[in-house]
């Protein structure tokens, strides 16, 4: 039998590495409707430029697909993994050109990190460091999640969905965010990179991540990870390394995998 319902749009937003994650939203927001619209007399639609926009000369790409979906829509979920993605001229990408509109106009936004492993030898440096800064930055004005696979993806999105469902049919607006709700951060990411023989994962250490640790079969390049500023804890059976040097580590171990 028919209801009357009002219609929210969520906005998937991801770079090109997350396409799982992508079909994970819609299959989460096809559930939440199934489960919630009649009730709640609320139903839930996934946008994405792939199916909500159409080809048009005469601007930006980006600016586009902002016009065609992102301005229409009232809430973004957002999933990144180890890419942030392309510049678009006005943004680092159109992902976060996506997710700062929605901060400024004072809509939710749901932001998840992948913790899942990955191939080394087709890690993008340069877009991890871009990604890191965005992450941290995004601690900073704000809660965001992290995820160790698709299921475990999927179950705390079904869960959380509904606290921003009930913000919207509430009124109830979206602070600026601030230094403050740093506080409220999700826990950093568990493991970034583990394949092969030899691999990387972040060291907790008080509740923080401050360091990371090598580990695997290391013997052929145990020197060059102690000129790196490694070293060797037995306990732990890896090389600890500040954070700081993720970058230069990663790029190393990618070079010879």
């Amino acid at each position: 039998m028919s209801f009357d319902a009002k219609v929210y749009k969520v906005l998937i937003a991801s770079p090109g590495d997350v396409g799982k994650e992508r079909e994970a939203i819609a299959e989460v927001i096809a559930r939440w409707n199934a489960v919630n619209a009649e009730n709640q007399k609320v139903v839930l639609m996934p946008c994405g430029w792939e199916t909500h926009s159409a080809p048009l000369l005469g601007g930006r790409a980006q600016g586009v697909i902002n016009e065609q979906v992102v301005h229409g829509c009232d809430m973004l979920v957002g999933v990144f993994w180890t890419r942030l993605g392309s510049p678009t001229g006005v943004s680092e990408s159109g992902t976060v050109e996506e997710i700062e509109w929605f901060i400024q106009n004072q809509r939710p936004v749901m932001l998840y990190f992948s913790s899942q492993q990955v191939d080394i030898s087709s890690l993008d440096v340069d877009q991890l460091s871009s990604l890191r800064a965005f992450q941290k930055k995004m601690q900073k004005i704000g809660l965001t999640g992290s995820y160790r696979d698709i299921n475990d993806f999927k179950e705390q999105l079904s869960s959380q969905i509904s606290i921003n469902v009930n913000r919207l049919l509430n009124n109830q607006p979206i602070p600026q965010p601030s230094e403050q709700l740093a506080k409220d951060k999700a826990a950093s990411i568990k493991k970034i990179m583990k394949e092969g023989r030899v691999y990387m994962e972040d060291y907790e250490k008080d509740g923080q991540v401050k360091s990371f640790l090598v580990k695997g079969d290391t013997k052929e390049v145990k020197e060059q990870l102690k000129g790196l500023g490694g070293r060797w804890n037995k306990s732990l059976r890896g090389w600890i390394f500040p954070k700081s040097k993720e970058l230069e580590v990663a790029e190393f171990l990618k070079k010879n995998a």
